[in-house]
């Protein structure tokens, strides 16, 4: 019988939210932060889309584009924050003496 590792709390949330997608116990730190800035991206993309079909008038939800704004905006100071503590993080590391 194999014992296999367990996860991280902070991987087993993201795979919830993710939709269920099991994670690799080989990926690192940068490989989860490209997959998170791709996804940001992927959400701002989308509703850009909608704001331009709206102008276009091929939409009239304009509730659910809000809350796809929304949704984008918090994402992004989300991560501008998590980027921010990283370079404090590093900034702080280079301070120390040796």
């Amino acid at each position: 019988m194999a014992v296999e590792p367990i996860i991280p709390i902070s991987e087993a949330v993201s795979t919830a939210i993710r939709g269920g997608a099991t994670p690799t116990t080989n990926s690192s730190f940068g490989d989860w932060l490209a997959i998170q800035v791709k996804e940001l991206d992927q959400q701002i993309q989308s509703s850009e889309l909608q704001v331009r079909q709206l102008a276009a008038g091929q939409t009239d939800n304009l509730h659910h584009i809000m809350t796809s704004l929304e949704k984008a905006k918090l994402s992004f100071e989300l991560t501008l924050q998590v980027r921010n503590k990283l370079l404090e993080g590093y900034q702080e590391i280079m301070r120390m003496q040796i």
